[in-house]
């Protein structure tokens, strides 16, 4: 059985569908990855899709989600991108900040950056030594 991991930012519209997205790309076997927003943009974010495609990951047709869309779900980890005061709590998962910052008004480099900031965070979180 997969473990399953949520990720939260504030608008579900950036650092959270990029952390699923590399989650499905790197871990699809072992994790089954969800994101969500505090607030949920009314898209993704442009920069996003296009960082994404430079990785040749698709999800274009991805659409913001609210954490309340999740309530009662069980999870493993929960994984904040850094949504302050509005992180949620999901008892029984492990809960975990990674304070990433929102690059939304970054230029293309820095978008990218932040991009494989999060990927760097997830291989070093759930890469398993055997």
């Amino acid at each position: 059985m997969k473990d399953k991991v949520l990720y939260v930012c504030i608008e579900n519209a950036c650092r959270s569908q990029i952390a699923q997205a590399l989650t499905d790309m790197s871990f699809r076997t072992q994790l089954q990855a969800f994101s969500a927003g505090s607030h949920p943009a009314d898209k993704v974010n442009s920069k996003a899709i296009a960082s994404l495609k430079r990785y040749g990951i698709e999800v274009s047709n991805l659409k913001p989600k609210s954490v309340s869309d999740f309530i009662g779900e069980d999870f493993d980890f929960v994984i904040t991108m850094g949504c302050g005061d509005d992180c949620p709590y999901f008892p029984g998962a492990i809960n975990i900040d990674w304070n990433i910052p929102d690059p939304k008004n970054m230029n293309e480099k820095e978008f990218d950056e932040v991009r494989d900031m999060i990927l760097r965070n997830i291989l070093n979180q759930f890469s398993k030594d055997d």
